[in-house]
């Protein structure tokens, strides 16, 4: 699976050659990007995620729910399906979610069944366009567009038929409509309530954008690049990210995860996040794959606070930079 995830990868930044940016830090642009925010509901069979932009100056805000059977690198862990980042922390899944689409989201927001049952119940139910008829707990519910309390907004979201993702993404949809009436009590983890609320006004009116995906060897889904990254940066005003592979010669677990939350502000992506050829590295070595990375490596080496960089003139055709990161290190 990692070797047909990262060939899809290759592939894909090989035919956008022409698209490179050299040096150039690829992040978000200030007051013209969107402020991000994470959304995760637990207590489901299904993994329901999704990344909320604010609105901009010329875009509308918009929202996209990640494909319940995608693989994505999960820096620290390597590619990981979706329905096993459901069992990681918040910070975890920030990251996670973050890196894959090379875009950070400030702010991270868990809620279970129950909590957004309450939340919608505070804000005075959800008017929700129900894709379809499903017979529940709470009573037929749907089609169409059709107003429901929060136990049958929980119940929609844990019918297990076929066409869980446009509920899913019907429900978002409905819950970024009129700001949702959270309380402390509804969540489960969060980075804090106040931005969350922030961004969930800022996000009022937003519209579903497509996730665009590739099928490798007929079983493991991956984004479609460069379609995604051209899709973050139209809605939500991030450039390319700068793809960087990421090894443990350490051997500490979840330092590819501290790095990972490090540079993806800063406009990179973690593209491969595996152990090194070996552990016992005492120092972090950032290596530019090439002349033209040695800018990016830099600043690397800087948000890092150690290591020493070096040249490769042998590209990878992955990464333009390799991290070995070493015992030095601390996160």
């Amino acid at each position: 699976m990692v070797v047909v995830a990262v060939a899809a990868y290759g592939v894909s930044r090989l035919g956008d050659a022409g698209d490179a940016t050299g040096g150039v830090p690829t992040g978000g642009t200030g007051d013209r990007s969107s402020e991000l925010l994470v959304l995760q509901v637990t207590g489901t069979e299904n993994p329901l995620f999704a990344l909320v932009g604010t609105r901009r100056a010329g875009a509308r805000p918009a929202f996209f729910s990640l494909p319940f059977d995608l693989t994505m690198t999960v820096p620290g862990q390597g590619d990981v399906a979706t329905r096993d980042v459901m069992a990681l922390d918040a910070e975890a899944v920030r990251v996670a979610v973050s890196n894959t689409f090379g875009a950070w989201a400030g702010h991270v927001v868990v809620l279970d069944l129950d909590g957004l049952a309450a939340a919608v119940e505070r804000s005075g139910g959800l008017r929700v366009r129900v894709p379809g008829v499903y017979e529940t707990d709470q009573g037929r519910l749907g089609p169409g567009d059709t107003r429901l309390s929060g136990p049958q907004v929980a119940a929609l979201l844990g019918v297990e038929d076929e066409g869980g993702e446009a509920r899913w993404a019907s429900v978002v949809q409905a819950l970024l409509r009129r700001p949702l009436r959270l309380a402390g009590e509804d969540i489960s983890e969060t980075d804090g309530l106040a931005g969350v609320r922030r961004v969930l006004r800022g996000a009022r009116g937003a519209t579903i954008a497509s996730f665009p995906t590739i099928s490798v060897a007929g079983s493991v889904l991956v984004p479609r690049q460069p379609d995604l990254d051209r899709q973050v940066a139209r809605l939500f005003g991030y450039g390319e990210p700068v793809p960087v592979i990421v090894e443990n010669g350490a051997g500490v677990p979840g330092l590819g995860q501290d790095v990972a939350a490090a540079l993806v502000p800063l406009g990179f992506r973690v593209v491969v996040s595996q152990n090194a050829d070996a552990f016992g590295y005492e120092r972090t070595r950032v290596v530019a794959n090439g002349s033209a990375a040695v800018p990016d490596a830099r600043r690397i080496r800087e948000a890092l606070g150690v290591g020493r960089v070096g040249v490769s003139e042998v590209p990878s055709g992955i990464g333009d930079i390799t991290i070995i990161v070493g015992e030095d290190f601390t996160g």
